[in-house]
């Protein structure tokens, strides 16, 4: 099987162009609703350039270069295509990963609800976002 890099080059950059879009957008929502506002200082790390680039180059590795290189192996034996591809593998991703994941650590540290719930609902945004437009390009 043969990748095509030049997609894959298309998914990775607009796959992280939606990914700083609203990663931008959700810091500036939990900073306007101070949902950090409950958790102990010691606990958060300061918020900084250095931090939103770890952040985001972090968040790309795993919202947008693995699915995509995923995507290209998989996508000739999904069942599915397009946005609907996208969308399903958004909800089995965080069905299985991230939700349990932040479950179990709601029941183990003190955190606020409306933070966790926050963290979840940005979780399924950016998978389902970055997922979709791979499914999507990978569909033209």
């Amino acid at each position: 099987m043969i990748i095509s890099y030049k997609l894959l080059l298309y998914c990775v950059v607009s796959g992280g162009l939606y990914l700083l879009v609203l990663s931008l957008l959700l810091d500036l929502v939990e900073r306007k609703l101070r949902l950090t506002a409950g958790i102990p200082v010691s606990m958060l790390e300061a918020d900084g350039l250095i931090w939103s680039l770890m952040n985001f180059f972090m968040e790309s590795l795993f919202y947008v270069v693995i699915p995509a290189i995923a995507y290209s192996f998989f996508y000739a034996i999904l069942p599915l295509s397009g946005i609907k591809a996208g969308m399903a593998s958004a909800l089995f991703a965080f069905v299985l990963g991230a939700a349990p994941a932040l479950m179990r650590m709601s029941v183990r540290v003190k955190l606020p609800m409306p933070y966790l719930l926050f963290i979840m609902l940005s979780h399924l945004l950016k998978l389902g976002g970055t997922l979709s437009i791979i499914a999507y390009l990978y569909a033209l």
